[in-house]
């Protein structure tokens, strides 16, 4: 999760979606093109700047939309 202080705070749900699957971050690496250390940072909340390239590919391996993988919290 990403917190910016007074502006709220943003949860990654990438490990929910996943857990959800029964999906492996490999296997998602390998269906989407996105690396693997790039997955992890997602689940850990490691991202400052979200891009959007990424999040697209997340999106169509799992057939999801944007907010299956991103919540804002106040």
């Amino acid at each position: 999760m990403y917190n910016s202080g007074k502006y709220g705070k943003v949860h990654f749900k990438l490990k929910d979606i996943l857990d959800k699957e029964k999906m492996s971050k490999n296997h998602l690496s390998v269906i989407s093109g996105v690396r693997f250390d790039t997955i992890q940072r997602y689940i850990k909340g490691d991202i400052i700047r979200v891009d959007l390239d990424v999040i697209c590919r997340l999106c169509k391996a799992l057939n999801c939309s944007i907010v299956d993988i991103i919540e804002y919290k106040k």
